[in-house]
């Protein structure tokens, strides 16, 4: 179990890589650069249409020339770079750890249990000419505030939250990084205990309040039927964020940004998942890698990645896998280390390719079970106690909805016989508080997004490219406005694509899991087209509280 803290096992190998990069990197940018001149956003077509002199159509009609010249005269030295670069490939570790002192204390565990708080986004941070085709742009600039905006909706206090929301009326901007902020009373003091009181630690955070005074709540209306967890639109990332599973974190430089502004609240993150080039399952050049990241604040004893053989078509340039991760959340009264399995994800995305999601989806199976199994047998020749297993969470972006009817073939996948969907009540039924996204063939919009809006407009094209609309989830059948340009229309309240599973197989005798919170979070709205999930989930191991 050893954790790759260096791309290349050598500093010679990484001396090479940086040269033979420093020589392809011109070319590449460049290349992006010209690309992106080529693909508008609607914001930018907006501009132009009002003003068709405008300085930015000037630029455009200024820099595509050039940027073709110089690309034309660094492709010699890109070529030369790629020769070396292309076989360092083979021998590059499959992810980056990093770490920064602090974090969580680890400390004993506690007879009565624990929880935790579960996150997964993913944030389309592709090369700025890619992200255009999903009417984004600016990957860098997105890359920090998605870093920020995680950061700050996790470590602020819900008293400065309530502060905020009172000093900033629906489209102001926000003092600070935390961006454009309106939300409800309620949303904002969710954390409020029953006496309604806020507990609040020295450091802005909530991890060391007793876990009744977070959890427990009276007076909510947020629970349908018999539902035994809350759930709820979210302005912001939960507090005390405890594990964030992000995908499409392509950008290489997108993704040192980001890390660099997770490192602010997770001590521990896994990045640079995957490998560029040839190597194993790749069996074409893989010009992207996994997209994968895991950031945590509990310390990671072991990782693993698996790079999914079968993708086709365009999916095929990305290394798209699964990765694992076992964290270290506590120690017994007995010396026995009380760990987590984690396995973030991000599936093929070509519609009409069930059979090879599905593949994929048995190999995530596979690939975890065997994970678990080889990360729990001690080291030759040492006896150690057997570690206590609290809990085993899939996260990650599973492209595929439980509610279309085009998607019947995962829906009954025996992924969800071993692992629990919170906002699943069957194969192709989604619990009526479930929200997805919906795709829309035309959508005029000029409203900036907002974080807290249950009519939530992200992004707006005039030619087919993909936008997405959060509808509230008052109505099980999604409006009708939404519904144009789908062969099949669409069931429960949009497309759910992103996932967060949890299964209690494995645990000790007597420990059970329940869920404390579900949460759609819509913090990233305008930097991403996808909505954010969250989930509180409690261990419980039947004791009580000495």
């Amino acid at each position: 179990m050893v954790l790759h803290i260096s791309p290349y096992s050598s500093a010679c190998l990484h001396f090479l890589d940086g040269l033979s990069w420093s020589l392809v990197f011109p070319c590449y940018w460049l290349l992006d650069r010209l690309l992106a001149s080529c693909v508008a956003t609607s914001l930018e077509k907006r501009q132009r249409s009002q003003d068709p002199c405008s300085f930015l159509t000037l630029c455009v009609l200024i820099s595509a020339p050039l940027y073709l010249l110089l690309l034309l005269a660094s492709l010699p030295f890109a070529l030369l770079g790629f020769i070396f670069w292309a076989p360092l490939q083979a021998v590059r570790q499959p992810y980056l750890y990093t770490y920064w002192l602090g974090g969580v204390g680890i400390g004993e565990w506690r007879p009565q249990g624990r929880s935790f708080c579960f996150c997964s986004a993913n944030v389309c941070l592709l090369p700025d000419s890619l992200a255009r085709f999903n009417n984004l742009s600016d990957t860098h600039r997105r890359a920090r505030e998605v870093g920020k905006r995680i950061r700050n909706g996790a470590k602020l206090s819900p008293r400065l939250l309530l502060l905020m929301s009172y000093n900033h009326r629906p489209g102001e901007q926000a003092g600070g990084d935390t961006g454009s902020m309106t939300a409800s009373r309620e949303s904002l003091t969710r954390y409020h205990g029953g006496d309604g009181s806020i507990g609040i630690s020295s450091n802005n955070t909530l991890s060391h309040v007793p876990r009744t005074s977070i959890f427990k709540r009276t007076g909510r209306k947020r629970r349908h039927g018999d539902e035994t967890f809350d759930h709820e639109i979210s302005a912001f990332f939960p507090a005390n964020l405890d594990f964030l599973a992000l995908q499409e974190v392509f950008d290489h430089g997108s993704t040192t940004r980001l890390r660099r502004q997770l490192h602010r609240y997770f001590p521990y993150v896994l990045s640079d998942v995957g490998r560029y080039g040839w190597k194993g399952c790749c069996s074409r050049f893989k010009f992207l890698n996994s997209g994968l990241m895991l950031a945590s604040r509990y310390p990671i004893l072991d990782a693993r990645f698996e790079c999914y053989p079968n993708g086709r078509g365009e999916d095929a340039l990305a290394a798209k896998g699964a990765l694992f991760a076992k964290v270290h959340v506590g120690t017994s009264h007995q010396e026995q280390r009380v760990v987590g399995y984690l396995t973030c994800t991000h599936l093929h995305a070509i519609e009409g390719d069930a059979s090879v999601r599905c593949e994929q989806l048995d190999l995530l199976l596979q690939w975890g079970a065997e994970f678990r199994q080889s990360s729990s047998q001690p080291p030759e020749g040492q006896k150690v106690l057997e570690d206590l297993v609290a809990f085993d969470v899939i996260l990650g972006d599973l492209n595929f909805d439980n509610c279309s009817s085009e998607d019947k073939l995962e829906q009954q996948h025996t992924l969800f016989t071993q692992y629990k969907d919170p906002c699943r009540l069957g194969p192709g039924e989604d619990k009526p508080w479930a929200l997805g996204v919906h795709p829309l063939s035309k959508l005029q919009s000029t409203d900036p997004p907002l974080f807290l809006c249950f009519s939530l407009r992200v992004m707006e094209n005039e030619e087919g490219r993909k936008e997405y609309l959060v509808f509230p989830p008052s109505k099980n059948q999604c409006p009708a406005s939404s519904q144009k340009g789908r062969k099949i229309p669409l069931k429960g309240n949009g497309r759910r694509l992103d996932y967060i599973l949890y299964s209690d197989e494995g645990l000790q005798q007597d420990w059970k899991l329940e869920i404390e919170e579900f949460s759609f979070v819509t913090q990233l709205a305008g930097l991403t087209d996808h909505l954010s999930v969250a989930m509180r989930l409690a261990v419980s191991t039947g004791e009580e509280e000495p």
